[in-house]
């Protein structure tokens, strides 16, 4: 299917948010090896964008609010294009999982630097 590639869309957007945090719980719950649910901070997808390379995607001045938006757009994107399966993200999130995603200051870092991964694959098959 031909979806929007506009990364700011509201839809993808929403759709994107539900997606990753379902992924970042079932990879948590799979760190940790017990069911848990969990929200990934926009602060952390910020990180993510940052790390991946992807700064080019977000307009100027666009807060981490925003920011965390148009990663999640991504990730929405990737997925409904099938260029990544939901196992796959949970498993490149669980390779790259550090102590500190248990913690709770370190934490919206450590986020950052295994979904920042996740988003270098997505990068990388969408060619963006």
């Amino acid at each position: 299917m031909n979806y929007s590639r506009d990364f700011r869309d509201k839809g993808l957007s929403t759709l994107g948010d539900s997606l990753v945090n379902f992924i970042y719980s079932i990879a948590l719950s799979g760190y940790t090896g017990k069911p848990t649910g969990g929200r990934v901070p926009n602060a952390s997808l910020a990180i993510a964008l940052e790390r991946a390379g992807l700064r080019h995607l977000v307009p100027p001045r666009t807060d981490k609010h925003g920011k965390g938006d148009i990663a999640e757009a991504i990730m929405a994107y990737a997925w409904l294009e099938g260029v990544i399966t939901i196992e796959e993200c949970v498993r490149i999130l669980i390779e790259n999982f550090e102590e500190d995603v248990l913690h709770p200051y370190r934490r919206k870092e450590a986020l950052g630097k295994a979904f920042g991964e996740l988003l270098k694959v997505v990068k990388d098959r969408l060619s963006l």
